[in-house]
C-alpha cells in the first residue's frame, strides 16, 4: 500500500475502538535458527561514503577510530578499533558529493556458510585481497540500494590490551588487563559502599577521544518492513531479542531488535535427528558454552513511517570500554566542535549506556558500553514502543530522520557549510531530500 492510503487508514482507524485497531494484524511471526540459514559469527564492519574524506578522517580520530590504511589512490580509508577485525570502518570518497551507506558486513562462521552465502539468490562474490586481512566478500543489493554483505577469510588482528600494574606494591600488579584507553592515567576497581578494593590508589584520567573496540551494531528503516525482515531472518540467524510494536495498533510490529542465534555441533545433530524418518528422541545434553552469549542486538529493523518512502540507515554503532571513557570521550568530541545528536544515556532494551554524534556527513554514530547479552535460554520479548532510556537527556524529535534536523539546520545557517570543518553545498541547498 502507498504512503498516502496508509497515512488515511491508519488515521481513520486509530479512532476507532480497540476491538477494530486490533483487526489491523501487521505482526512479526515466531523466528527461530536453524541449520538451513547461512550463519553468522559477528558483525565486521560497515561501508560508508563521505563528501569530504578527510574531514571525516578528522572526526573519526576525535571518535576514537584508528586508521589502519589507505588505498593507493587515497580515496578510501579503513578504519580500525583495537578488537579482533582488522577494520571495522570503511570510509570512501563520494564521487559526487553525496553521502552515502553503502552497508554492513558480517563474518560468516565457516567456509561452508560463506559458499552458501555465495549461491543465493542476487549475491555477487568478491575480493578483499587488496584490502588489510585480506578475505572473500559477497554483497546483496537489496530495495532502494541498500546493502548486506558477508565477509570469510580474513586475517584477524591481535587485539591491544594494557596491562596495569608495574609492581608488588601495585594494588593489582601484572594481573588487571584493561582495554586500551587514550582518556587513563590511572584506573582500578570500582568502590562501592559495601565494597572498597581500591585502597590508596587514585582514578584518574586527562581529555583524549573514546577508543572504539569493535562495531557494535546497526540498522535499517524500510518501507517494505515485513519482507526485509523475512528476508534478513528467512536467510541468515538473525531472532529477535525485542520486538515493539505500535502505540496504538497492538498488531502492528515496527522494530525488531536481533541477536544472532549460534548454533553449535549438538544443535545441528539434533535438527538432522529430528528430520530423519523414524529418528531416535533421545535429548542430546548440551553443555553452556561462552560461545552462546551474543549481544542483545548487532542488526535492528524498523518499520518506515508512511510519510517515508525510500529505506535508510538509521545509525551504526560501536562499542567502547566503560562509562567513563563515554563521559570523557563526550567531551572531547563536543570540544572539537561537532554535533551531539543524543545522549549520554542508558537504553532500556540491550541496556546499553548511549551516546549519539552526527559525523561530518550529517550520519548518526554511536559509541556504547555495557550492553546486554542474551543466550539460548532468552526468549524474544513483545512490548508496546515506550520510552528508549532509563536516564539521559529527553530524545530529540528529529533523531528517527535519516539525518537530524537539528544538524542540517546547523550547516543551513553556517554560511560556508562548516561546523568544526567542512559540508558540501549539497547539504545546505537543501537537495539532501
Amino acid at each position: 500500500m502507498s504512503s498516502l492510503p496508509m497515512t488515511l487508514l491508519l488515521s481513520v482507524v486509530s479512532k476507532m475502538p480497540k476491538p477494530i485497531r486490533d483487526s489491523v494484524e501487521m505482526r512479526i511471526p515466531d523466528i527461530t535458527n536453524d541449520a538451513s540459514k547461512v550463519q553468522l559469527l559477528r558483525p565486521s564492519h560497515v561501508y560508508v561514503e563521505h563528501p569530504n574524506l578527510d574531514q571525516f578522517a578528522k572526526f573519526a580520530a576525535d571518535f576514537g577510530l584508528v586508521e589502519a590504511s589507505r588505498s593507493r589512490t587515497g580515496d578510501t580509508i579503513y578504519f580500525r578499533g583495537y578488537g579482533r577485525d582488522p577494520y571495522c570502518y570503511v570510509a570512501t570518497k563520494s564521487r559526487d558529493s553525496v553521502p552515502r551507506f553503502k552497508g554492513g558486513a558480517f563474518v560468516a562462521r565457516s567456509r561452508e556458510d560463506f559458499d552458501k552465502a555465495a549461491r543465493m539468490p542476487g549475491a555477487t562474490l568478491g575480493s578483499l585481497t587488496y584490502c588489510p586481512g585480506g578475505g572473500e566478500i559477497v554483497t546483496f543489493t537489496r530495495p532502494d540500494n541498500t546493502f548486506f554483505h558477508v565477509v570469510y577469510g580474513q586475517k584477524e588482528r591481535e587485539p591491544d590490551h594494557h596491562t596495569q600494574g608495574t609492581g608488588a606494591d601495585d594494588y593489582n600488579a601484572g594481573e588487571t588487563v584493561h582495554e586500551p584507553s587514550a582518556i587513563t592515567e590511572s584506573l582500578g576497581p570500582f568502590n562501592t559502599p559495601f565494597s572498597k578494593p581500591r585502597k590508596g590508589k587514585f582514578q584518574r584520567f586527562h581529555p583524549g577521544p573514546a577508543l572504539v573496540h569493535k562495531l557494535g551494531h546497526f540498522g535499517y528503516v524500510f518501507p517494505d518492513f515485513d519482507a526485509e525482515l523475512a528476508w534478513y531472518t528467512g536467510n541468515f540467524n538473525f531472532v529477535p531479542s525485542d520486538v515493539l510494536h505500535h502505540w496504538d495498533f497492538a498488531n502492528i510490529d515496527v522494530m525488531a531488535f536481533m541477536h544472532l542465534d549460534h548454533l553449535d555441533h549438538k544443535d545441528q545433530q539434533r535438527q538432522q535427528q529430528q528430520q530423519q524418518p523414524g529418528a531416535g528422541k533421545g535429548e542430546i545434553e548440551s553443555a553452556e558454552d561462552e560461545s552462546w552469549w551474543s549481544d542483545h542486538h548487532c542488526f535492528f529493523l524498523q518499520r518506515a513511517e508512511p510519510h517515508v518512502t525510500k529505506a535508510f540507515c538509521h545509525h551504526t554503532s560501536f562499542e567502547v570500554s566503560d562509562v567513563d571513557t563515554q563521559l570523557v570521550g563526550h567531551e572531547y568530541l563536543a570540544s572539537k566542535g561537532w554535533h551531539s545528536v543524543w545522549g549520554v544515556g542508558r537504553h532500556v532494551l540491550g541496556s546499553q549506556i548511549f551516546d549519539y554524534w552526527a559525523d561530518p556527513s550529517g550520519f548518526k554514530i554511536e559509541h556504547y558500553a555495557d550492553g546486554d547479552l542474551v543466550g539460548k535460554g532468552t526468549p524474544t520479548k513483545r512490548e508496546v514502543v515506550g520510552p528508549f532510556a532509563v536516564w539521559g537527556p529527553e530524545m530529540p524529535s528529529d533523531f528517527g530522520d535519516k539525518f537530524p534536523e537539528a544538524f542540517l539546520s546547523k550547516m543551513r545557517g553556517s554560511g560556508d557549510g562548516s561546523a568544526g570543518g567542512f559540508l558540501s553545498r549539497w547539504w545546505w541547498s537543501g537537495s539532501q531530500a
